[in-house]
This record gives C-alpha cells, structure tokens and sequence, in this order.
C-alpha cells in the first residue's frame, strides 16, 4: 500500500511537532500576559523605598520593568530601568492631620509632632466619615513625601487625594482612622 505524499515518516514527528506549537504558544502567551501586566501596573511608587524624613538628600527608590517581546521568535527581553525620586526635605512639605475617629486632641497632637520634626503643618481638623485603616493622601508629585510620613503614622494606606477640594493648601493629608493609637 502507497501512502500519499503528505503522510508522516512515523508518528514520533507528528508528536515532537504538536508538543513545539504548544510550548510555542505557551511562550506567546506568557509574553503577552506579562507585556499587559507591567503596562497596566502604576508608576508612581505607593509603598516601600528608603527615605528618612529627617535626611534632605534622601530619596525613594522605584523600580519600572519594561517588557518587550519579539513573536517572531517567541522570546521575551526584559531590560530593568531604576527611576530615583527625590524627597523634599521636612520644611517644604505642607502636610494637615485630620481626625476621622473622635479622639479628642489626637489630630492635634500629631500636628505638633510633625511641626516639632520640621514640617509644615497647617490647622488640625476632622473628618467623617470614619476612616478605616488611617490613610496618607498626597497631592500629585508628593508621593515620595507621603511614603516618608508612614514613619509618623505607620500601617496607614497611602493614597492619591481622591478629592483636591478636600484641603487645598496641603501637600499631604494624615487622616487618622480605625484602629489608630496614641
């Protein structure tokens, strides 16, 4: 019996060939799950980094990874770039403790405490509703400023100010929320 011009040699080949188109596309996919994980992925820095509020030529660190993938090939190349943000020394930084919790003076207290390490605060106030964790929200550009203040209200989330009508003059909002402790 003639076999037609298009049948395998054996059927080892049709097998090594299905495994290498699946590792294939399984490479493909990688590439571009990751390519829209890290285009999606926010630039400014929320958390983390090395500051020292008291240091004026101290900075925060972030890492950016850019991906890029040749489906040509079905590599992928990622190169590692690192972006420094400066953190603007204690005495330019206008910062405004709100107190969403009711403890009486708290918001006040932590006023001078940040005055007493240089900053520029501004009239202490309240805030409802209750916030739950305590937050750090910063103006554009003061994220860096507002990750140096977690030093001052640890285990707060540190966010953008989700309303710029909120406080006006102030760089960095401490709001002292749930769970918040003298």
């Amino acid at each position: 019996m003639t076999r037609g011009r298009h049948a395998a040699e054996s059927q080892g080949s049709f097998y090594r060939d299905l495994v290498m188109m699946i590792v294939g596309i399984l490479l493909v996919g990688t590439a571009v799950f990751l390519t829209l994980y890290f285009v999606n992925s926010n630039p400014e820095p929320v958390a983390g980094g090395t500051t020292s509020p008291t240091d004026p030529t101290s900075t925060t660190t972030s890492t950016v990874v850019t991906t890029t993938t040749l489906t040509e090939t079905t590599s992928t190349s990622t190169a590692l770039t690192t972006t420094t943000f400066p953190v603007r020394p204690p005495q330019e930084v206008r910062v405004v403790v709100l107190n969403s919790v009711g403890l009486a003076g708290a918001a006040g207290r932590k006023t001078q405490e940040l005055a007493d390490s240089g900053y520029q605060t501004q009239q202490a106030g309240d805030l409802e509703p209750e916030q739950d964790p305590s937050r750090i929200w910063y103006r554009e550009g003061f994220a860096a400023e507002a990750n140096a203040l977690l030093e001052f209200l640890p285990g707060a989330t540190v966010e953008p100010l989700p309303d710029s009508e909120l406080e006006p003059g102030a760089d960095v909002v401490l709001v002292l929320g749930g769970g918040y402790t003298e």
